[in-house]
């Protein structure tokens, strides 16, 4: 059976999401302006929670502290207050 591309996609996300990355795995794929705005949020609390690819402005890095989210962009331009939705 001949799966098709968006077949394929679906499952590469799958599989994706089941691999839990370490902290320390999350911080080596952030861009270096984005390691900037991550350890200034560290500096109030927020640790990394994981990096959201975005196909218009490239991946997201996430940071999370308490029930509270913040968002830093490829760009390292933080978001305290993002308009994502979080998967419980």
């Amino acid at each position: 059976m001949k799966l098709t591309r968006e077949e394929l996609q679906q499952l590469e996300d799958f599989e994706r999401r089941r691999i839990a990355l370490n902290q320390s795995e999350w911080w080596e794929r952030l861009s270096m302006d984005q390691k900037f705005g991550v350890y200034q949020l560290q500096k109030f609390g927020y640790d990394l929670a994981f990096i959201r690819n975005n196909p218009d402005n490239g991946p997201i890095a996430v940071v999370r502290r308490g029930v509270e989210f913040a968002t830093v962009d490829s760009e390292g331009d933080v978001d305290l207050n993002p308009d994502i939705v979080i998967r419980d």
